[in-house]
């Protein structure tokens, strides 16, 4: 029983513990997201921006969007990299939940074959003690006879002298 429950405790700090690295992944998911608009909103500004002679772009703000639409690349494989996680940690919780159902119903077969077997011993024990076994009665009735010789001997011999 103290066993059931401390695996009952430890999958609840466990499920816990994972629901709160979740919740964070998912934090920093949204925050990666935020900042993800945030620089394609730099990147759109950017790309408006003409501050050549007569309206062009210059090298610099080619440059600048570069810049940006590296970043939002950075992003992208930083959420990547995020959701990645997340699938994984709920791959690992299927997994975790299937062998933890897999080790319940083999414990319970192991506790249901076990009860089965002592059920089976009390009951064959519960028979034997209904109906004594013969060579007992045999045994009991030759030692009280042989007590009742004995003592009648010993009457006898206590008679004569």
């Amino acid at each position: 029983m103290k066993k059931i429950q401390a695996i009952l405790l430890l999958s609840i700090f466990y499920s816990g513990a994972f629901a709160q690295v979740q919740m964070q992944d998912r934090m920093n998911l949204q925050n990666l997201l935020a900042e993800r608009a945030k620089n394609f909103s730099a990147y759109t500004t950017s790309i408006q921006k003409h501050s050549g002679i007569f309206g062009n772009k210059t090298k610099s703000d080619l440059h600048k969007s570069n810049e940006v639409l590296i970043s939002i690349v950075t992003l992208d494989n930083d959420i990547m990299d995020a959701l990645n996680r997340s699938l994984s940690y709920k791959t690992f919780e299927k997994t975790t939940d299937n062998y933890s159902s897999r080790d319940c119903e083999m414990k319970l077969r192991q506790s249901m074959q076990v009860t089965d077997t002592l059920t089976k011993q009390l009951s064959v024990l519960e028979s034997k003690m209904k109906h004594p076994d013969r060579s007992a009665l045999i045994y009991k009735t030759l030692f009280y006879l042989s007590l009742i010789g004995c003592f009648a001997l010993w009457w006898k011999m206590r008679r004569r002298s």
